[in-house]
């Protein structure tokens, strides 16, 4: 089988001498503005949430804590490999403490007697800049994958269509596995587009080591093995066999390398700690895919469904959705080998995630790298007369102009004060101390810190703050939406739309009770403004992954002490 030329061949101006890697300055110099926009991108907003003196222990993230937790388990120089939390695979976490150790080792990190909020709040952010620095790293790969398949100018537009993408945008601020794991994903694309011209044993082990890497950090990327074999079927050479054999060595050498589990402690990384229900391999992939997440999925149809009317429109945009859904069609139309290379892993991974009853926006990530590629490819279709040409770059400006707002708008949010703080400072500004406080279900990271435990993971722990003793008298109920916490009548009650939002979608008699019964004379106070201008107009659901950033809090205050927010 032939290889096709890449369709954007011609997008290297002829007259240009290469210079570095077979670019032009100017490819150079294009490639590195996208890369800098998206790094900035990331990087402003970086000190979202972090820890301070009213939640000392956790950010507004509630995954972070956790991943922080498991990262400061494992210590590299001396080898401490087991962190035995692998509900996501480990290479992100001992990356994570690497930086830990060498911030430390430079004096990055303040070193107090006892651990306070300063010192945690560093802690995250090293993890974050950890994550910044690999989604900032992903662009200059996707644009390599478009210029392989297609040519510098596809190449250029997909990556910044990755740059800007908004969930590819939030997600990279946060200390967590998503972001990270598309790194590896990419460079396996990369090196899957290579094996198809080269077949060098180099790149066929190559293409392993970054599959296995990508299930080391986040074990569903691994599906990413698909490419290089897929990639093999089709490369002319009498040695593809040997390729393959090397591909499957690299993975394994890299999966074990960078999540050791299976070798050093088995039974944990299978079924868990004996302590920590809902840990472990067995329960991430088996159990929790099967039983959901609470009441977040519960009559949302279909998995692939719910992706494509929610995940993708919020985290792609509207936009970029739209472009991309066009893209996938000129792809399916052409069916070059790039195109079908990208095609069909993109088919694989959808309809895998879509059989799993937990459907975080997030999991679409590993997606959006061939999407953005094959966005620019197909909008680059659009040509022919002078007229075409300039719709053609009045598209692809128009597309990559109104995504880029939308992300702005959400780091915005990211770097604003937060609903949270916002609404505990006015509750501590209106209320005297000893004032009652209600909550229609045990407060976590969408609360007001009001208290320092609400940060914690455990449930258990958290509701403890109503027997400690802090500036208000807090009424947490043993049960969700329990109205016992409305008598006798509190000063304020206060909730957030992270709690009110599946229960009135599927219309739980229990919340509707609880909110009926709010004193009517009872002013409400908001805070949060909610996702910015551009996101999709249905908000019915807003995808978890994005409304940590953009909580609405409504505080319920008695009229004695009620006042409009400072």
């Amino acid at each position: 089988m032939e290889v096709e030329e890449p369709v954007g061949a011609e997008a290297l101006p002829s007259g240009k001498k290469a210079s570095v890697l077979g670019l032009s300055w100017e490819t150079i110099r294009a490639v590195g503005f996208i890369t800098l926009l998206g790094f900035l991108l990331r990087l402003f907003g970086i000190t979202w949430s972090l820890p301070n003196a009213h939640h000392p222990f956790a950010t507004y993230h509630p995954d972070e804590l956790i991943n922080l937790s498991a990262a400061l388990q494992a210590d590299i120089p001396h080898l401490k490999l087991d962190i035995g939390f692998y509900n996501y695979g480990t290479f992100y976490f001992y990356l994570v403490s690497l930086a830990e150790t060498i911030a430390a080792g430079y004096g990055l990190l303040p070193s107090p007697q006892t651990p306070n909020a300063a010192h945690q709040a560093a802690l995250f952010l090293v993890g974050r800049l950890v994550t910044v620095l690999m989604g900032t790293l992903t662009i200059p790969v996707v644009f390599a994958l478009g210029r392989r398949l297609y040519g510098a100018r596809i190449g250029w537009w997909a990556g910044l269509f990755y740059a800007v993408a908004p969930l590819a945008v939030v997600y990279g601020h946060f200390l967590a596995v998503d972001v990270p794991a598309n790194l590896f994903v990419a460079l396996a694309l990369l090196w899957s587009a290579r094996l198809i011209e080269s077949d060098s044993a180099r790149d066929g082990l190559l293409a392993g080591i970054w599959v296995g890497l990508a299930a080391a950090t986040k074990y569903t990327a691994g599906v990413v093995i698909v490419a290089p074999l897929i990639a093999l079927c089709w490369a002319k050479s009498p040695h593809r066999l040997r390729t393959a054999v090397l591909v499957g060595l690299g993975v394994l050498l890299a999966f074990f390398v960078g999540c050791p589990g299976p070798l050093v402690n088995w039974n944990v990384f299978w079924n868990g700690l004996p302590g920590y229900p809902g840990s472990g391999v067995y329960y991430e992939l088996f159990v929790h895919s099967r039983q959901g997440h609470g009441l977040l999925f519960v009559h949302t149809g279909p998995g692939w469904w719910y992706h494509l009317i929610i995940s993708f429109p919020w985290g792609l945009g509207l936009p970029l959705y739209a472009a991309a859904l066009w893209g996938v069609g000129v792809a399916g139309r052409r069916r070059t080998i790039g195109d079908r290379l990208l095609l069909l892993f993109t088919a694989l991974y959808f309809l895998i995630i879509g059989f799993s009853a937990v459907r975080f926006a997030r999991y679409t990530l590993p997606l959006f790298i061939p999407l953005a590629v094959l966005t620019a490819r197909g909008l680059e279709e659009v040509h022919g007369n002078r007229a075409r040409e300039r719709l053609r770059q009045g598209l692809l400006t128009v597309v990559a102009l109104l995504t880029l707002l939308l992300s702005v708008g959400w780091v915005r949010r990211m770097v604003a004060l937060t609903p949270q703080d916002r609404a505990a400072a006015y509750l501590w500004h209106v209320l005297p101390p000893g004032a009652s406080v209600a909550f229609p279900t045990i407060p976590w990271f969408y609360s007001p810190p009001l208290s320092p435990l609400f940060g914690l993971p455990s449930p258990v722990q958290r509701a403890k703050a109503a027997q400690e003793d802090t500036r208000f008298r807090l009424r947490i109920p043993s049960r969700e939406w329990d109205r016992s916490v409305l008598s006798p009548l509190p000063d304020a009650v206060v909730f957030s739309n992270f709690e009110t939002m599946h229960p009135l979608r599927l219309a739980l008699p229990s919340a509707r009770r609880f909110l009926a019964a709010l004193p009517r004379d009872y002013k409400r106070v908001y805070f949060g403004s909610g996702p910015p201008l551009g996101a999709p107009p249905w908000q019915t659901i807003i995808p978890d992954d994005f409304l940590y950033v953009c909580p609405k809090i409504t505080v319920c205050i008695a009229p004695k002490y009620a006042l409009a927010p400072e």
